[in-house]
C-alpha cells in the first residue's frame, strides 16, 4: 500500500522524542545524539519506520532473522535510517512492560541490545527479566527501576499506539519504507515478518530511484 502525506507526522514523531544519554568525545565534550530508537544517518536516502510488539513472535522472527543482515548491509553503511516504534497489541499482556523496559534501557544508551535480548528470550517475558538484563548490560539499576515506574514512559508507549492507529496500522510487525521528498514521507506500508530478500528489494529500488 502506498502512503504519503499523513506520514510526515509519523516520521517526525518516530524520529524524535527519546534521546539516549549523550556520548563524549576525547576532549570530554558532549557529542551530538539522536533518538535512541533510531539507527542510521539523518541524510540516509531511505527511511524505514518499524511498528513492533516485543511479545509478537513474528516481530521476534524479523528481529532475529532479518534485522541483523539489514543492519549490516544497509543501516551501518549509511544507506538506511531505521526507526523503531512501539505497537504493543491488546492481546499481549507483557508487551507494554517490555516496551517500557526497553525504553528505559534506551535512556541509558542500551536500547538495541536490550530489545534484542527481549526478543531472543521472548518466552520469559512473563517472568519480567528486566532487572536481570539491566544488570547484564551494566545499567544503573536504581535509575532503571525509577524509569520503569515512571508513568511518562508508559504514556510514550501509548503514543506509539496512537501514531499507528492514525496511519491505519493495526498489526505487527508493520514497516513504512520510503524516503523524504520536499519534507514529505513517500513510500509504502509492508506488513508481516518479511524475509530479508523482500525488504532488500524494496530498499534497492528506492536507492536506484534516488540516484
Amino acid at each position: 500500500m502506498r502512503v504519503s502525506a499523513t506520514l510526515t507526522i509519523a516520521l517526525l514523531l518516530a524520529l524524535g522524542g527519546c534521546t539516549a544519554a549523550p556520548a563524549t568525545d576525547a576532549a570530554g565534550t558532549a557529542a551530538p545524539t539522536q533518538p535512541f530508537n533510531v539507527l542510521g544517518p539523518e541524510d540516509a536516502p531511505v527511511t524505514i519506520i518499524e511498528f513492533t510488539d516485543l511479545q509478537c513472535p513474528y516481530c521476534a522472527r524479523f528481529a532475529t532473522q532479518t534485522f541483523p543482515e539489514l543492519r549490516r548491509n544497509y543501516i551501518d553503511t549509511g544507506r538506511v535510517r531505521f526507526a523503531s516504534q512501539d505497537l504493543p497489541l491488546p492481546n499481549h499482556r507483557f508487551a507494554v512492560p517490555a516496551a517500557v523496559a526497553a525504553r528505559c534501557a534506551g535512556e541509558q544508551g542500551r536500547f538495541w541490545e536490550f530489545r534484542e535480548a527481549l526478543f531472543a528470550g521472548q518466552s520469559k517475558l512473563r517472568e519480567e527479566p528486566y532487572a536481570e538484563l539491566a544488570r547484564k548490560f551494566g545499567l544503573d539499576l536504581e535509575k532503571f527501576a525509577t524509569c520503569r515506574s515512571d508513568e511518562r514512559q508508559t504514556a510514550r508507549v501509548r503514543e506509539g499506539i496512537d501514531l499507528a492507529r492514525a496511519n491505519g496500522i493495526t498489526s505487527t510487525p508493520t514497516f513504512l519504507i520510503g524516503r523524504l521528498v520536499d519534507g514529505q514521507f513517500q513510500g509504502e506500508k509492508i506488513s508481516g515478518a518479511q524475509p530479508y530478500e523482500v525488504i532488500a528489494a524494496k530498499i534497492d529500488a528506492l536507492l536506484e530511484a534516488a540516484r
